[in-house]
């Protein structure tokens, strides 16, 4: 594996929706399809909004970001065939875990979500370092459709390793017996186990699209947060390279 350091997606410019990125392995327009089924199914209406460019160019249409709801999410075809980014307007980063997990399971896909927020000493609690890979499938397995998750997420002072499911030919096992916790999984590690699925997260070309915007009617609750991209990164303390 190399050690070439890992940057965040945009150096943070378009964090936090960009701090969890699902995949799905379908083409756009089909993941585009079930996603604004399931919605309707949820909240009785939703549409698809056809887009061209990737997610730079349509990454102001998730504003504002919401709390409790997510009525807007973008869906990006990237510069793999097999995969399709997915992104929504959760104002501490989406839910992406939820999203993918179900679109794998129903639509019988297979569904990968990379997590990366650079640790930082004077974090908010909402804002703590983590390394997470989570892997879906179409089948049930122990738990639900996961198939495997590596993560090490900052807890106050203290760092918590995990590894669970089915381990993959890719991963370096060794590193997981690291002695410093925080070590057991790197953003290079991150990066290369991405990479062996077929994935470049944090290389900003890989999202040239299309793109579809899928919107339901879901309004934020009484005293939900509602903010432009610009409030939700100072309300965290997410400062952007550059």
């Amino acid at each position: 594996m190399t050690q070439a350091q890992t940057a965040p997606l945009y150096g943070e410019r378009l964090a936090p929706v960009t701090s969890s990125i699902g995949f799905v392995r379908a083409p756009m327009h089909e993941a585009a399809e079930a996603l604004c089924e399931w919605r309707q199914s949820i909240h009785g209406s939703a549409q698809i909004v056809r887009l061209q460019g990737g997610l730079v160019d349509n990454i102001s249409r998730l504003e504002p970001l919401t709390g409790g709801v997510r009525p807007r999410e973008l869906v990006v075809g990237t510069a793999s065939p097999e995969w399709t980014a997915v992104f929504d307007c959760g104002v501490q980063g989406g839910d992406q875990i939820t999203t993918v997990g179900y679109l794998a399971r129903t639509k019988r896909w297979h569904g990968v979500v990379v997590t990366y927020i650079p640790d930082s000493a004077d974090a908010s609690p909402e804002r703590f370092g983590a390394r997470q890979l989570e892997l879906f499938g179409p089948v049930a397995t122990d738990f639900l459709n996961y198939v495997r998750t590596i993560s090490v997420v900052r807890e106050g002072s203290r760092w918590r390793f995990d590894a669970t499911g089915t381990v993959q030919d890719f991963e370096d096992e060794k590193a997981y017996r690291k002695r410093r916790v925080a070590d057991r999984f790197t953003p290079e590690m991150l990066r290369d186990y991405a990479t062996a699925l077929g994935l470049s997260p944090f290389d900003e070309s890989f999202y040239p699209g299309p793109s579809a915007l899928v919107v339901n009617p879901a309004t934020p609750p009484p005293g939900g947060l509602v903010l432009d991209l610009a409030s939700a990164q100072r309300r965290v303390g997410i400062v952007p390279a550059g």
